[in-house]
């Protein structure tokens, strides 16, 4: 494996000093002279018409500055994609769930702004509202859209090989129905912005936004201006995993507000109207099938899903089109039937959430795989091992596969979990659990795009200058990509000075999502920061009277190999460059891959094209109270294949958080609902786990060098989320013999589960 000088080092994330010491610069420390403050009026019935908006009142009161309803807007509508869209920015002819925005305002203090919303008067025609996603699709359902017939926004059939011969095939046929449950995404830092209308007509807006670049053009959109007068600058970022991608409408009303009141204007959700308003994990119920062998042969699988999409698409469609790809991915089988039904509710919309709808899959199919090994009296590595996929295949719904770990990580994550040695020295109310993985290590086609640009120049003083367009929303994006450039142009990261997430000075980057900044802005970075290493060896080689092939790079200085000739420094080159020749030394670099082939259906998803799959294993240990059903998770070992890790502390960072993130989604975080209000939306009511919570988890790199990547590189930033609720759910079942087939494993169920099969023991003594 080839060794590098900065790549692959285990170097710290580049802000750290600045979080720690309290200087970062969040949008809320954000404070613009004159500025307002605007606050949004919502929906406070679940499905309702609007009869008439007055807001005379308000506009009366001492220090509102301005009021904007949805006659103020182009009513444009958004969605991730324009195929999708069906969201306004503020409604003002119906309401599709609790917090649908209807006015906003902007005054000179927060309170004065609320005292606004209280005063404005809204007559609404109520309507029967549908909160659940089955009831919504019979016929005679209230209708959410309606353009939507039956509520069901979007349908996907995906079929491979003969799925009916193969079950008839098949020596053991298992089928159940799983659930999980709607998760907050509980950011550090709630949604906010700060927007000012320039006198020329310039729009600049600071927004804790993934994706810089799309928002300006979604803006664009909703407000009929030009993409170029829109400026959309993101400072330090306090978390997203999803939630920060698509159009806020926040972001476009607090742009309405400003252009109204000629004065800045920031909106800041609380924190309990971030759970209230703001996207979810879509809740899914899924009906698996699996047919096999004695000898552990998966002949064929099949699911039915039903995912609740809650009142508006936002990123739906593409999450069943990830639950219903990650499902047929994963090992190799021949003969699968995927039926997907995306439904409206009168519920909070669904957005995206790390993991992108496979953890929803995952959880079914890999508690499935270990009743299939229970069945068939076979250790449930073994079956996976027998099942996993291999490198350089293509799967039967087409996906092609470059490299692949799989193997690997269930043999290396079995070693280091002790798995025979503690199965075999089984302890009271104590087990093991194990899942399985895929998802996409470098992004998608999604709505169409998979691009991001990056620039790399040498300034005059021979600094190194790195501007991309990708946003580091905590995951250290940013020390990975200057690692990347470091590697290639022989400087310390350190000294590399970076600008991203600008639209202004950026080259244009989809956003930070889908597992796909390190493989695809890290792809862009490698390619302008090797022409810019080109550019400094043709400069210096005219400077030396040498041979391009004679020369190397170290330290910031240019050598002639085995000559005492004295070196150039960057400071030298960069200098002669610019002034003397007149040319500044600067490259560009774009990624925009992979190509799509003949073999992608965009309406089953067959020949989904991702870039690179990534892979993991994840083994749980845990122990269980018998007295009160209280689970704790005293081990974790997760084997992942990253392709290459760019930086081993912050991968083993991203991992360590997403199995965290599952552990809560597994046992104590959901979203609780009551005719459409949420009735949990505080972190008193809404259990998240705290670090106190967090047991010992052992990450294990396993590199495969993927041929496309970076320096080899997949993206990791969502997969430790996937396989965590299945391994914990497999772990209780080898340590109880109760099967959860409902998340999240509360206490409540276990317990239960635990009287009724004492119950069941006694009634047959």
């Amino acid at each position: 494996m080839e060794e590098y000088s900065v790549v692959g080092k285990r170097i710290p994330n580049r802000d750290s000093v600045e979080k720690v010491k309290g200087s970062a610069i969040f949008i809320d420390d954000i404070k613009l002279k004159g500025m307002l403050y605007g606050k949004i009026l919502r929906s406070p019935l679940p499905h309702a018409k609007i009869a008439n908006i007055d807001v005379s009142k308000a506009h009366k009161l001492i220090g509102v500055k301005a009021i904007v309803t949805g006659k103020d807007t182009l009513r444009e509508k958004f969605s991730i994609s324009p195929t999708w869209a069906d969201k306004l920015v503020l409604e003002n002819e119906k309401v599709r769930y609790i917090g649908d925005e209807i006015a906003g305002v902007a005054a000179v203090d927060e309170d004065t702004a609320q005292e606004a919303l209280d005063l404005i008067q809204v007559d609404f025609e109520e309507l029967q509202g549908v909160f659940d996603p089955v009831e919504a699709m019979k016929p005679g359902a209230p209708i959410i859209h309606d353009s939507v017939e039956n509520n069901i926004s979007k349908v996907i059939h995906l079929e491979c090989g003969n799925i009916e011969e193969a079950f008839g095939s098949a020596d053991l046929i298992l089928e159940d129905t799983f659930t999980t449950q709607a998760q907050s995404h509980c950011s550090l830092e709630t949604h906010c912005c700060a927007a000012v209308c320039e006198p020329n007509g310039q729009i600049k807006i600071w927004v804790n936004t993934q994706a810089p670049h799309a928002l300006q053009q979604k803006l664009s959109l909703i407000l009929g201006i030009d993409s170029s007068k829109i400026h959309v600058i993101t400072p330090f970022v306090g978390g997203g995993f999803g939630s920060k991608i698509d159009l806020e409408p926040l972001q476009a009303i607090s742009v309405l507000l400003a252009k109204k009141s000629g004065k800045p204007v920031r909106i800041s959700n609380t924190r309990k109207e971030q759970f209230e308003v703001t996207r979810i994990r879509h809740s899914t119920i899924s009906e698996m099938k699996f047919g096999v062998k004695h000898d552990g042969t998966i002949v064929a699988k099949q699911a039915k899903v039903i995912m609740d999409n809650g009142a508006y698409n936002s990123h739906g469609p593409a999450v069943l089109a990830y639950n219903n790809v990650m499902f047929s991915t994963l090992y190799r089988v021949e003969n699968i039937k995927y039926e997907g039904y995306l439904v409206y509710t009168n519920k909070n919309w669904g957005g995206a959430f790390r993991g992108y709808g496979d953890p929803q899959a995952s959880f079914g199919q890999e508690v499935m795989m270990d009743m299939v090994a229970e069945q068939l009296n076979m250790d449930p590595i073994e079956l996976r091992l027998k099942n996993a996929n291999n490198p350089n295949e293509t799967t039967a719904n087409k996906v092609r596969i470059t490299s692949c770990g799989l193997k690997e990580c269930l043999r290396q994550a079995k070693e280091a979990s002790n798995w025979d040695e503690k199965k075999e020295k089984k302890s009271k109310y104590r087990g093991m659990g194990v899942a399985a993985m895929t998802y996409t290590g470098g992004g998608s086609i999604g709505s169409g795009f998979n691009f991001s640009g990056a620039t790399v120049q040498m300034n005059p003083d021979g600094v190194i200058h790195l501007l991309v367009g990708a946003t580091d929303i905590g995951q250290g994006s940013n020390t990975i990509l200057t690692q990347m450039a470091a590697e290639i142009l022989a400087v310390d990261p350190e000294t590399i000075r970076l600008t991203a997430s600008d639209t202004d000075t950026t080259l244009p980057c989809m956003g930070t999502f889908g597992s796909r900044v390190t493989y695809c802005a890290g792809s862009a970075v490698t390619q302008a920061a090797n022409d810019l290493k080109l550019q400094i060896l043709e400069n210096a080689a005219e400077m030396l009277e040498a041979n391009i092939e004679d020369l190397e790079i170290k330290d910031r200085k240019v050598f002639v190999k085995g000559s005492t000739t004295k070196p150039l420094s960057y400071a030298e080159i960069g200098a002669t460059s610019f002034y003397k020749k007149k040319k500044p030394l600067v490259a560009h670099g774009y990624y925009n891959g992979p190509e799509v082939t003949e073999d992608f259906d965009p309406i089953s998803y067959r020949g989904y094209p991702s870039p690179a799959m990534v892979f993991a294993t994840h083994i749980a240990e845990v122990q269980i109270d018998p007295g009160t059903g209280k689970v704790d998770v005293i081990n974790f070992v997760a084997a992942h294949d990253v392709g290459k890790a760019i930086n081993p502390l912050l991968v083993e960072g991203q991992i360590e958080g997403g199995i965290a993130q599952g552990i809560g989604w597994t046992l104590t975080e959901d979203l609780k609902f009551e005719n459409g209000r949420i009735i949990n939306p505080n972190f008193h009511d809404y259990k998240i786990l705290t670090i106190k919570d967090i047991t010992k988890i052992t990450p294990i790199l396993i590199e495969t060098i993927d041929p496309n990547g970076p320096f080899g590189a997949k993206g990791i930033g969502e997969c430790a989320m996937v396989p965590t609720a299945p391994a914990i759910v497999n772990a209780i079942y080898d340590a109880i013999g109760v099967r959860i087939k409902d998340l999240p494993a509360t206490p409540e169920k276990i317990f239960q589960g635990i009287k009724q099969k004492e119950l069941r023991r006694n009634s047959h003594s």
